[in-house]
């Protein structure tokens, strides 16, 4: 480990400058208290974000919450100063009115209470005239949409990224590969089609209900009393486009990096007569039978009708069979810092190392004059 060696020379080289300068161990100390704080912030901060990670969460609107627009009396101010001859003088501000606008929040199971401004159309911007009962904020928000949410986790996995990487493979070989599909919009909604599919919008919606169908609250066995969510699943379906070759399923998962821990990934690619040219699934998923059969189901069908009916026979297979596979099982792997942070770990302790010698050195100097000019007076 190269970086640790720049964090040792720093204390030896230290400790070998207060032997030889001075003996002030008091400094010494400050400045390995430094070095430790630098060593373990860019490792920090190495590890977070090579490690961290984001999940889609799905869940339906529960709840919601208007406050009416209100305005607050904010009294003046008296504020005293005295002056040299012991005079007080004291002025005082005028109080006035404060207007707080109306809030409207609506609640969902996966996310929380969200702030919104607007209907989940965007039709109807909300203000102080409307809505003005949580009644008519209720209505833009139907109980039981479904919904979506980005939620952080720790991912040892993408750190190491060595568990499903095909060597023969080089993303970078397929530059059309389609971005992940990860961006909320309208405060709830997450596209999980990428590309196109025929019956595309309602398609949309089907997936979206069923994602929230699959991560429904139920009963949790490990904590009585408490529930967790049912598959934790996110269902994705990726078109990568018209006659592609195969590989362009493994370059996705690649450049994906096998998808988030929840994710169930069907990347697909329809000939030019709309018939199924490959299927290909890949998950966290402990059961690997569910992906074999969702691309023998998918290789049989075809491009050129609904996509409904597709989304629910692949979203009733994940329901039978899926089952997450728990992230602590890596936890083995080991983390390696970065050639970047490497570098700046060794810049950062070899700066403190040129002051602190520099500094030492200066001081060592001023004494032995000092002294040395003390003993020709």
């Amino acid at each position: 480990m190269v970086y640790w060696a720049a964090f040792f020379l720093v204390l030896i080289v230290g400790f070998a400058i207060e032997l030889m300068m001075g003996r002030r161990w008091g400094r010494f100390v400050g400045v390995t208290i430094i070095a430790v704080i630098l060593f373990g912030g860019v490792i920090g901060i190495d590890y977070y974000f090579r490690t961290m990670d984001r999940e889609v969460w799905s869940g339906t609107v529960t709840g919601w919450e208007h406050k009416e627009e209100w305005d607050e009396w904010i009294p003046g101010k008296e504020e005293c100063t005295t002056d040299s001859n012991g005079r007080k003088n004291c002025t005082k501000e005028r109080g006035h009115w404060e207007h707080h606008e109306a809030k409207n929040k609506i609640k969902t199971s996966d996310d929380g209470w969200i702030p919104v401004s607007e209907s989940l159309d965007r039709k109807t911007r909300f203000n102080d005239r409307y809505p003005n009962t949580t009644t008519e904020l209720s209505k833009h928000f139907p109980l039981g949409t479904p919904s979506a949410s980005k939620h952080t986790y720790t991912n040892k996995v993408k750190g190491s990224y060595s568990l499903f990487k095909h060597s023969e493979i080089d993303p970078k070989d397929y530059p059309d590969l389609p971005s992940y599909p990860g961006y909320v919009t309208n405060y709830i909604k997450v596209d999980r089609i990428v590309g196109h599919v025929p019956n595309q919008d309602n398609a949309l919606d089907v997936l979206a209900a069923w994602n929230s169908k699959l991560n429904k609250d139920v009963p949790d066995p490990d904590q009585p009393g408490k529930t967790k969510s049912w598959k934790q699943v996110n269902l994705i379906f990726v078109n990568v486009g018209v006659d592609k070759p195969k590989e362009y399923g493994y370059a996705l998962q690649d450049n994906w990096q096998n998808g988030n821990k929840n994710d169930f990934i069907v990347s697909f690619s329809p000939a030019p007569d709309g018939t199924m040219k490959w299927a290909y699934a890949f998950s966290w998923s402990e059961v690997d039978i569910l992906k074999l059969e969702v691309q023998d189901y998918m290789g049989e069908q075809s491009l050129t009708k609904d996509f409904v009916p597709i989304i629910d026979h692949v979203a009733q297979m994940v329901a039978d069979k899926f089952e997450r596979k728990h992230f602590a099982e890596f936890n083995y792997l080991q983390y390696e810092l970065s050639n970047i942070s490497t570098i700046i770990i060794w810049v950062l302790e070899l700066l403190l190392l040129s002051i602190y010698g520099y500094k030492s050195v200066r001081s060592y100097i001023r004494s032995r004059n000092s002294h040395h000019n003390t003993y020709e007076y």
